[in-house]
């Protein structure tokens, strides 16, 4: 009885420590910015371009110590919206803003490429710093 405890035990940590790509509400996401922290954030939609690039990006940082985080701008209230606009330029969803110490890399480096593939967006990672 120990040792399945011990084994459940240490697969919850492995599963608790592992980075995985995260959900982030606007007033989480303002605070990382004012905190000048580092990450990739990624906006989507419910559309299949959406879930493609979620997916894709799910499947690189998996193993990556790579704080990520997506936002679904199709489920975004008025108020919410808003407040990403003011943060962040876009016209579309689906694509990936990378962020360094609170503020965006360069508008020019951003992901607008739904289907990516995972050697391209590994290598785009790896040439912003990730």
């Amino acid at each position: 009885m120990k040792k399945f405890i011990l084994v459940i035990t240490i697969l919850l940590l492995t599963c608790a420590c592992s980075n995985s790509l995260k959900s982030i509400k606007i007033d989480n996401l303002e605070k990382k910015l004012n905190n000048k922290e580092s990450f990739v954030l990624c906006l989507i939609n419910d559309e299949e371009e959406g879930l493609t690039l979620k997916k894709t990006l799910g499947k690189v940082i998996k193993d990556k110590k790579i704080d990520s985080f997506f936002i679904n701008t199709d489920k975004l209230n008025d108020n919410d919206e808003e407040k990403l606009e003011n943060l962040f330029t876009y016209e579309d969803s689906n694509i990936i803003i990378f962020i360094k110490k609170g503020q965006e890399n360069s508008v020019l480096s951003r992901i607008t490429d739904p289907f990516i593939n995972e050697k391209d967006l590994q290598k785009e990672l790896e040439e912003q710093g990730y």
